[in-house]
């Protein structure tokens, strides 16, 4: 048999175990990136929703009205398991209404951790005409 043959023939299938193992991290950075992208949304969420809630919650000064404006757009915005663990108050604070959220959104994969957030609004009570 030709020595060139033979050696052609023993190194089938190299390429395709480097293939694999680069598809197989390109996967992993490719989920951990959308994992970074889906918890940065939820974070805009949970803002918008207390910046909403602490605005209708100053409007009617009441911390209820507050509390269920900011649910009623974070479950518009923020649905399923990232806003399970999800907790929010409103308190009437002087003059300022405040709105204040804790969530913490699970990874996607064990090389991420778990991302722990706790966030807040205000807004500036209106004075009753």
């Amino acid at each position: 048999m030709d020595a060139g043959l033979t050696a052609r023939l023993s190194e089938r299938g190299v390429s395709s175990v480097q293939f694999l193992l680069a598809s197989a991290l390109a996967l992993i950075l490719f989920v951990a990136f959308a994992n970074i992208v889906a918890m940065q949304y939820g974070r805009g969420a949970i803002r918008s929703g207390l910046e909403q809630g602490a605005r209708a919650g100053s409007i009617a000064n009441s911390p209820v009205r507050c509390e269920a404006v900011a649910l009623d757009v974070i479950s518009q915005l923020l649905g399923g398991r990232m806003s399970e663990s999800l907790i929010l108050q409103c308190e009437d604070a002087g003059p300022v209404m405040v709105a204040r959220a804790s969530v913490v959104f699970e990874s996607w994969t064990p090389l991420m951790p778990d991302v722990s957030l706790a966030l807040e609004a205000e807004a500036v009570v209106e004075p009753e005409p």
